[in-house]
C-alpha cells in the first residue's frame, strides 16, 4: 500500500536523431515530424483513457523522457502538456521536467517549454569530452552541451539538471575530473553521474566483447571515478543524496524520489512502467499494438507484465529502493506501509554482515559509501 495521494506521470517519447552507442531503452531512431505529431496525438488520446481511473489522484510530477523527447516540435510537447491539465488533477506547485538533447533544442523551444508551465530540464550531457562524446555515440558536441545549459538558464529555467557519465572506454581520469569541474562551474542546480553499464545488443558490447574495438573500465577505475566526483560535488556545495545523483540544497528530483519512496507513478507512451493501485505493470513495447490500443480506446496495457506481488516480495522491493537514497529507509515507515516490523521480517545479523557498509542507525537503515559500491549485493539480502 501507499501512503499518499499523490501521483508521479512519466511520458515516454521513444523517437531519437540517432540511438546511442550504449543505449538499450525503448527507443529508435526516427525525425519523421509527421510520425512524431501522430505518435504525440496518440498519447495524448491515451492521457485521456487513463485519467479517468486516476482522477481520485493529485499530480504533483510529470516526467517526459526518452528517446529524446525535444525532438517532439515545442506545439507538440505544449499540446500533451495542455491534454494532462485538462484530464488529470494537477497541483500548483508539481514538478515538470522534459529530458533534452543539446543538438535538438533551441531558444523558442525553451522559451515554450516555460510558457507551458515546464519547469524543470534535464540536459543529456553525458560529457565536456569530445572524444568520449563519439565513443558514445552522441550526436552533440561539448560546445553545443555548454551553450544549452547557459541558454536555459538564461530563458529562465532555475531547475536544470544535467547527466554526465563515466567509465567509458578510452576516458580518462583527467578527462572525467575535467567533465566534473565544467559540470560544476555551469551550477546546475541538480546532476546525476552515472557509470557506463554495458548491455548484450548493444553497439557498445559488440565493440568491446565482439570486435576489441575498446576495453571496457576496470571495475577499481570506475570505482575511483565515481568516488572523486563525489568528492568534488560535495566541495562545491552538492549534497549527494541518491546512488547516482546530487542535488543543490532544496533541489532533489521530486519525480525521481516516487520510484525510490514506494510512490505511485503512472507510465504513459510506448513501454512505460507503472506503479500504481499496489499494481506493477507495463504498456506494450509494438508500436502497431499501442496504436491499435488507442484506436479501440482501452489502455495499451501489456496483459503479460501484469504483476501483483506478494506482501514479501513488495518489502524486498520497498528496501531495494529505499536504500538508493543516501537516507536509507525510514523504519517506522516500513512498519506503518506492511505493518511489520522490519526486524521481524528481516535477519538482524545483515547489518553485522555488512558493518561499515551498511549503517544502523536509529530508525534508519542506509548505506555508506563503501556501501554504496556493493549496492546490489547487500540489497539482495532482503529479495
Amino acid at each position: 500500500m501507499t501512503t499518499t495521494n499523490k501521483l508521479g506521470l512519466y511520458l515516454h517519447i521513444p523517437f531519437c536523431v540517432r540511438k546511442c552507442s550504449y543505449c538499450d531503452f525503448l527507443s529508435f531512431g526516427c525525425t519523421d515530424n509527421k510520425i512524431l505529431t501522430e505518435y504525440a496525438y496518440a498519447l495524448m488520446e491515451e492521457i485521456k483513457i487513463r485519467a479517468v481511473d486516476w482522477k481520485n489522484k493529485e499530480v504533483d510530477s510529470i516526467y517526459i523522457g526518452g528517446g529524446t523527447p525535444s525532438l517532439l516540435s515545442e506545439w507538440d510537447i505544449g499540446r500533451i502538456i495542455d491534454c494532462i491539465r485538462e484530464n488529470f488533477t494537477v497541483t500548483e506547485d508539481a514538478e515538470i521536467t522534459i529530458e533534452v538533447n543539446p543538438a535538438t533544442v533551441d531558444d523558442e523551444k525553451l522559451v515554450r517549454y516555460l510558457r507551458k508551465g515546464i519547469n524543470r530540464l534535464s540536459i543529456g550531457v553525458q560529457s565536456f569530452e569530445n572524444h568520449v562524446l563519439d565513443v558514445l555515440g552522441r550526436i552533440h558536441n561539448k560546445n553545443d552541451a555548454f551553450y544549452c545549459l547557459q541558454r536555459a538558464q538564461k530563458a529562465g529555467f532555475q531547475n536544470i539538471n544535467i547527466d554526465i557519465m563515466f567509465g567509458i572506454p578510452e576516458q580518462t581520469m583527467k578527462m572525467w575530473k575535467d567533465t566534473v569541474r565544467q559540470a560544476i562551474f555551469l551550477r546546475p542546480t541538480h546532476i546525476s553521474l552515472y557509470s557506463l553499464q554495458v548491455e548484450e545488443g548493444t553497439e557498445m558490447y559488440k565493440k568491446i566483447y565482439e570486435d576489441g574495438v575498446f576495453e571496457p573500465t576496470a571495475e577499481e577505475i570506475d570505482r575511483e571515478m565515481y568516488h572523486t566526483a563525489l568528492r568534488m560535488m560535495k566541495t562545491a556545495g552538492y549534497d549527494h543524496y541518491e546512488i547516482s545523483n546530487s542535488a543543490l540544497p532544496g533541489y532533489q528530483s521530486r519525480h525521481n524520489m516516487k520510484y525510490w519512496s514506494y510512490d505511485e507513478y503512472l507510465g504513459l507512451g510506448l513501454g512505460a512502467s507503472s506503479f500504481a493501485g499496489g499494481v506493477r505493470f507495463k504498456n506494450c513495447d509494438s508500436m502497431y499494438d499501442y496504436v491499435q490500443a488507442i484506436k479501440n480506446e482501452v489502455a495499451p496495457v501489456d496483459a503479460g507484465s501484469v504483476e501483483k506481488y506478494t506482501q514479501n516480495e513488495e518489502m524486498g522491493i520497498y528496501v531495494f529502493t529505499g536504500l538508493r537514497k543516501s537516507e536509507g529507509i525510514d523504519l517506522i515507515n516500513f512498519n506503518k506501509v506492511f505493518d511489520k516490523g522490519f526486524f521481524e521480517v528481516y535477519d538482524r545479523t545483515i547489518v553485522d554482515k555488512y558493518r561499515g557498509k551498511l549503517i544502523l542507525e536509529g530508525n534508519r537503515l542506509y548505506l555508506s559509501e563503501k556501501g554504496m559500491d556493493i549496492s546490489n549485493t547487500i540489497m539482495a539480502e532482503f529479495i
